[in-house]
């Protein structure tokens, strides 16, 4: 019944076969013409009066005049043969510009970091299953954060269907469905405009996310007797929803009669803010904010300057773990990396769970209240409700002084490491975040693919509690590559702030060819790396494992300096001007080097050369052996 659904909406087939083929199945006829009515409703808003009706159009350019028509600036692409029908259609039409990279996994990478930082839903064209099976992994991570971005990908022409054509993939609309909020496959020039409408409108529709759109060569050539374009204003959904008035009550209720409830924050704030509210209500309740377990999870989403931030949940086992309450606001509970000997909540404890994502209240752990709804309504409520009710002030002010004692020794703790460490050479990652902070504007964007580095954003870069504050935009799908690219894309999205990646050594190599994209835009992108000669989380597992490599010192696939990588070579290759320091005393230097170009509208890239953290630091050993001298074994 689906795929005859299918060829009804891609009307390869009339109304009257679509209701006898379901009558072949035992659907009643009552029931056939009553679906066909919705599935036609849903193709053709409301009749030709709603939209712009075009005549003669190819379907690249119905495709091209949907984009215009909907405002969308930015196409993100690397087209190949199959894709000529949309290419050409952009020549003429000034209002869509062409955004290229030199790897589908950057191109993918910068739609979501566009749409990120812009607000608005990206679109991305693509070649053929050789473009989408390289996007593919990229698009792991805008589907595990939400992103919405549209992706467009060519394939052979209808005609070579089934016959083991040059790049032709049977069923490639399916490559990514674990991946996609939804799939669909063209088959009909003259429903372009209703596809691009759905796929735009499902990207979108909380809890948003990537859809995945293939067009065959052929569609985007033929020209369309008639098409209509609905829109914009007509396929528009209201993506805060509203908290239930009783929960907001229940979680008010159930958060002033705990002894001690903690606030977790997650990825959701990054969408929806939230922020000035859970500041709030940490105020009132005298209650501690947690970022989520990882900062990676969530990005830094709350102001670090607040007196009532506490950092990473369960960062400190010392502190936070006697609570009776957790309230996760936009969070995942949780996102291990592994599973814990001991449970994150202790026994009895209450949960409230909030956010907008259904496939993620409760599933892993359960709870005793779950709240659908965007994150900041639901927290102005949860807000509203605790006003109204009668607080014990001794117990507020218990728990205000037990929070702001820790988060004042936090504070001195992290500050006396980044003084003991401030002179070493090689540079202390605490140096490099703190030079970084003290430089970067009050309100910039700062994107972060640091991995093990990730925890020093939370603990030296200030976020200010006032209404323009700086944002942080990190990745939870784990595929690396991410970080240089998305942060062209949030440039690009936001031309008028300033934006700073911070990548890792291991993480730019994935990613690196995003650099030309900056130079050919003029994208004025300060891009630093933490460069810690290797994938430093690789070692830092093999060393926990206990095993054979933590006892030799022999760290396999961990080492990334035999050869040392000149990213700096690579850099201005790409044409980015580019500087690597070792010496602490030329960082300050560097990154005042690298802000000014980015204020005078260049990119630039520092390469900072870090001292190595966590077990086997030590080690320099590195997997080797050398076909040229005939060696077939490891050194």
């Amino acid at each position: 019944m689906k795929d005859t659904a299918k060829q009804f909406l891609d009307r390869q087939i009339d109304r009257r076969t679509f209701v006898s083929r379901l009558a072949q199945v035992g659907v009643g006829a009552s029931a056939a013409n009553t679906l066909a009515g919705s599935l036609s409703a849903s193709g053709q808003v409301g009749g030709a009066a709603s939209g712009r009706v075009l005549r003669g159009q190819t379907g690249g350019e119905l495709m091209a005049e949907f984009l215009v028509d909907w405002q969308v600036p930015y196409v993100f692409g690397l087209g190949g043969s199959e894709e000529v029908g949309f290419l050409d259609a952009l020549v003429d039409r000034l209002s869509l510009q062409y955004v290229q990279s030199l790897h589908e996994g950057t191109v993918m990478s910068m739609a979501d970091g566009y749409a990120r930082a812009s607000g608005q839903t990206a679109i991305m064209n693509l070649h053929s299953v050789a473009g989408a099976g390289y996007a593919l992994a990229p698009m792991v991570n805008a589907f595990k954060d939400r992103t919405p971005v549209v992706v467009t990908v060519g394939r052979q022409a209808t005609g070579l269907r089934g016959t083991n054509a040059f790049l032709e993939a049977v069923n490639l609309h399916q490559l990514p469905r674990d991946y996609t909020r939804w799939t669909w496959d063209v088959m009909n020039a003259g429903t372009i405009p209703e596809v691009l409408r759905r796929a735009f409108l499902l990207a979108r529709v909380p809890p948003g996310g990537p859809t995945f759109v293939t067009f065959s060569k052929d569609l985007w050539e033929t020209p369309v007797e008639q098409a209509e374009i609905v829109p914009r204003s007509r396929s528009e959904v209201e993506l805060s929803l509203e908290p239930d008035p009783d929960q907001t009550a229940e979680a008010a209720r159930m958060l002033a009669e705990a002894d001690f409830p903690i606030i977790v924050v997650g990825r959701e704030m990054v969408r929806y803010d939230g922020a000035d509210e859970i500041m709030a209500i940490a105020d009132l309740l005298g209650a501690p904010i947690f970022l989520d377990i990882q900062p990676s999870h969530s990005g830094v989403v709350v102001p670090t300057t607040h007196p009532h931030y506490s950092g990473m949940f369960m960062f400190d086992p010392n502190y936070g773990s006697d609570f009776d309450l957790y309230w996760s606001v936009g969070g995942t509970m949780f996102s291990f990396g592994g599973r814990p000997s001991t449970s994150p909540v202790p026994p009895g404890a209450k949960v409230i769970h909030t956010g907008v994502d259904a496939g993620e209240i409760g599933r892993s752990y359960p709870v005793d209240l779950a709240m659908m709804a965007d994150v900041r309504k639901a927290a102005a409520g949860v807000l509203a409700e605790l006003r109204k009710l009668s607080l014990s002030p001794t117990a507020v002010d218990a728990r205000r002084r037990k929070v702001r004692e820790y988060t004042e020794s936090r504070r001195r703790q992290f500050d006396d490491a980044a003084a003991a460490r401030w002179n070493d050479s090689p540079i202390s990652t605490a140096r490099l975040t703190r030079e970084l902070n003290d430089r970067m504007a009050d309100d910039a964007i700062v994107v972060s693919e640091l991995i093990t580095s990730e925890e020093y954003l939370p603990a030296y870069m200030d976020i200010s509690t006032g209404a323009s504050r700086r944002v942080n935009y990190t990745s939870s799908g784990g595929v690396l590559g991410w970080g240089v690219a998305a942060g062209v894309g949030a440039k690009i999205g936001r031309p008028d702030r300033q934006v700073v990646a911070l990548v890792g050594d291991g993480s730019l190599q994935f990613g690196i060819q995003a650099l030309w994209s900056a130079t050919r835009y003029e994208v004025p992108l300060g891009v630093v790396v933490y460069n810690n000669g290797g994938y430093q989380a690789n070692r830092k597992f093999l060393h926990l494992y206990g095993k054979r490599a933590a006892a030799t010192g022999k760290y396999i696939g961990a080492n990334l300096q035999e050869p040392d990588i000149d990213n700096v070579a690579l850099a201005k290759g790409y044409g980015v001007e580019a500087e690597r320091v070792d010496d602490p005393a030329e960082l300050g230097g560097a990154l005042d080097r690298c802000f000014r170009a980015m204020a005078s509208g260049r990119p630039y890239l520092v390469d900072v050369r870090l001292a190595r953290r966590l077990g086997g630091a030590d080690s320099t050993w590195y997997d080797h052996f050398s076909i040229a001298k005939g060696e077939a074994r490891r050194t």
